[in-house]
Parts: C-alpha cells; sequence; structure tokens
C-alpha cells in the first residue's frame, strides 16, 4: 500500500510538472520571463526523477544518480527568484551556474553516442561506483551552496519591500522562505545518503527519498508560482536601489548637507503626524515622497539613517499610536480592536498583532484590558 502512494505521488509529480511548464510557458502576464524560468525548472525537475521510475534500461547509464538535469535545480531556482524578485538581472557570468550540468553531460554524451563498447564506454562502466560517489558529492555540495545564495536573495528581497511597501502581507516570498527551511533541513540526511551511497549499492530506497521530495517541490512550486503575483513589476528598479542599507545611508550623506537633512527630517515628521497619511493602508514610500515633495531615494535614505528605521516599521509605527489612541478613547468602547486596527491603517489581522506585539511587547487585547 505505502509503495504504490509512493508511486502515486511520483507520478502524479512528473505529470504535473509537465502540465505546469505548459501553462506557464502560454501565459501571457508581466511576469513572463519569470515563468518561462519557472517552467524549465519544473520541467528539470521531471525529467530528474524520469530516470529511475521509467524503463531506461536502453539507455546506457554509468552511473546511480538522477540524470544530470538533477544539477540544474539549484541555479534555475536561484535564477527564477532573482528574475521574480528583480534583485539582480541576468548577467553573462550566471552561465557559470551551469557549467556543473555541461560537464557532467558532455563526460557521458560519448556513451550515448557509441554506445558501451568503446574503451572510454568500458573505463566508465568499470568506474560507475566512482562516477556515482563523485555525482553524490556535487550535488551535496551544489544543494548547499544553493541553498545559501536563495536565502541570502530572499533576505535582500525582503527589505527593500520594507523599504518601498508600508504592507508587505503576500508580498515576502514567505511561503518560499519556509519551504526552503523545511528543505534545509533535508541537507544533513542528504550528506548521510551520500556517506550510504559510498558503501552501499542498493539504491532503491534513495531513490524513493529523492523522487518523493522532488515531487513535492513540484508542487509547491508550481501552485504558488502561478498564483504568486510581482511586487515590483511597476517599480523594476527599486530593489536594485535598495539593495543594502549601507548604500542608501552613503547617498544620503554624500548628496544632502547636515542642516538640510534635518530640516527635511521635521518637514517628513510633521507632514507625517498631521496629514496621517499612514491611515492608507496602500501607502509606500514612493508615494510618500511624493506627497512630501523629495525623491524617493532621499525619503529612504532619511527614514534609514536619521530614523534608524525601515519605512514599513516607521509607518506601522505612527499606525500603533493610533489604534492605542482610539482604544483609549470612550467613544470606541463598542468597537472590536479589530475594527479599529483597520482603521488605523492595518490591512489584516495576523499583522496588526504581530506588530502590535513588536512595538509594545503585549497583545493589543492586554493593552485593552490595562486600560480598564
Amino acid at each position: 500500500m505505502l509503495s504504490k502512494f509512493i508511486d502515486i505521488i511520483i507520478y502524479a509529480g512528473i505529470l504535473q510538472g509537465f502540465f505546469l511548464a505548459f501553462i506557464l510557458t502560454t501565459a501571457k502576464n508581466s511576469k513572463r520571463k519569470a515563468n518561462r524560468v519557472l517552467a524549465a525548472l519544473l520541467i528539470a525537475l521531471s525529467i530528474s526523477i524520469l530516470h529511475s521510475n521509467l524503463d531506461l534500461g536502453h539507455v546506457p547509464i554509468p552511473y546511480k544518480i538522477k540524470e544530470p538535469f538533477i544539477l540544474l535545480i539549484g541555479p534555475l531556482l536561484l535564477l527564477y527568484i532573482r528574475e521574480f524578485t528583480k534583485t539582480r538581472m541576468f548577467v553573462l557570468k550566471d552561465v557559470f551556474h551551469f557549467i556543473p550540468f555541461v560537464l557532467f553531460f558532455l563526460i557521458l554524451l560519448p556513451v550515448w553516442v557509441l554506445g558501451t563498447n568503446t574503451n572510454y564506454g568500458v573505463f566508465l562502466f568499470n568506474n560507475s561506483m566512482i562516477i556515482t560517489r563523485i555525482g553524490w558529492a556535487l550535488v551535496v555540495l551544489q544543494y548547499g551552496y544553493y541553498w545559501w545564495k536563495i536565502i541570502r536573495t530572499l533576505h535582500i528581497y525582503r527589505f527593500a519591500v520594507e523599504t518601498e511597501f508600508s504592507t508587505i502581507e503576500g508580498k515576502t516570498l514567505s511561503w518560499l522562505m519556509g519551504f526552503l527551511h523545511v528543505f534545509g533541513m533535508f541537507f544533513l540526511p542528504l550528506i548521510a545518503t551520500l556517506f550510504i551511497a559510498l558503501h552501499s549499492e542498493n539504491y532503491l530506497l534513495i531513490d524513493n527519498i529523492i523522487c518523493v521530495a522532488l515531487s513535492i517541490t513540484i508542487f509547491v512550486l508550481g501552485y504558488y508560482g502561478l498564483f504568486q503575483e510581482e511586487v515590483f513589476s511597476n517599480l523594476i528598479a527599486i530593489p536594485l536601489a535598495v539593495n543594502t542599507r549601507a548604500k542608501s545611508d552613503e547617498t544620503l550623506s554624500e548628496k544632502q548637507p547636515g542642516a538640510k537633512n534635518s530640516e527635511d527630517v521635521k518637514r517628513i515628521l510633521s507632514y507625517v503626524e498631521t496629514e496621517k497619511p499612514y491611515l492608507d493602508e496602500e501607502l509606500t514610500l514612493t508615494k510618500l515622497a511624493e506627497q512630501v515633495g523629495i525623491t524617493r531615494n532621499q525619503l529612504s535614505a532619511i527614514i534609514n539613517s536619521n530614523l534608524n528605521s525601515s519605512f514599513y516599521d516607521f509607518i506601522n509605527g505612527y499606525r500603533v499610536q493610533e489604534v492605542k489612541r482610539l482604544i483609549a478613547d470612550p467613544e470606541n468602547k463598542n468597537f472590536t480592536i479589530l475594527a479599529l486596527a483597520f482603521e488605523a491603517g492595518f490591512s489584516s489581522k495576523s499583522a496588526f498583532n504581530n506588530i502590535f506585539k513588536k512595538i509594545t511587547g503585549i497583545t493589543p487585547s492586554v493593552y485593552r484590558e490595562n486600560l480598564q
């Protein structure tokens, strides 16, 4: 029963990968280039599963590991995230990410073309265990490297989101961060699998574990890839301009003298406290900069260096103060705390509760109880 269930997951993952790749390549929307990279990733995932689950015995393969396409998964996932988040544009040196796949493919190409009766083919098959061990070692090292690179890219992207938006729900790719952390826990088992591979010729269990993991990856990436909307689709240059807080601070110190900087800080604080733009749940850094009358880069630098905050924390700090004022008003005693939070500019219950507790150290309900 368990074996049949595993087979269903694996074959469903293969079919889903090819099907979603077709949907992504034919969809017409603003993230077309990102969709193509994701489609290539899903195809690589599906092909890497096929090796041990279809009858490929007529194909001479001198190693017990998935097809070389498994070496495409890390690079394609990184390029997809970069393309989707706009954290970095594709450059020529990015082709180096595909060198392991190309080398592994070229090593095996003569065997596929000329067969196994050549001296080269005999040599490879006589050393199949060594090739397998090298392949597994390469996969494990590549897995760890790209896991680290992708996590770092997502952290940069989150900083960019918090620099531009006052409401970040659905914009931070938190689902992908969580998914990668769960997959990160498989890193040590993967090393253990490598150890087993070095001392055993039975790969059935290893193949099944890897295939199920890759099938789950297809379902997760395919589902969220279809429905996740681009955050910076109309603000393409923004993440590139705010990759680090230090860069914004340096720009500020070079272009703005101290006295002028102080005047801008007072003007910004006065406008926010008087006009209350934070009541708009869709408020962005760009929108506030236009209202104040300065560039978005200047506003970002002032908030980061002079106010020692991100735009997200800066605006939501005012929203929390507004909620506290509304809760303290006797006229609002019949309103729920959530209703008051929405009136103050928050867009969701979870975001409000998290930010309120982060700033005050207590939950909104406890705060209201303490006032009574």
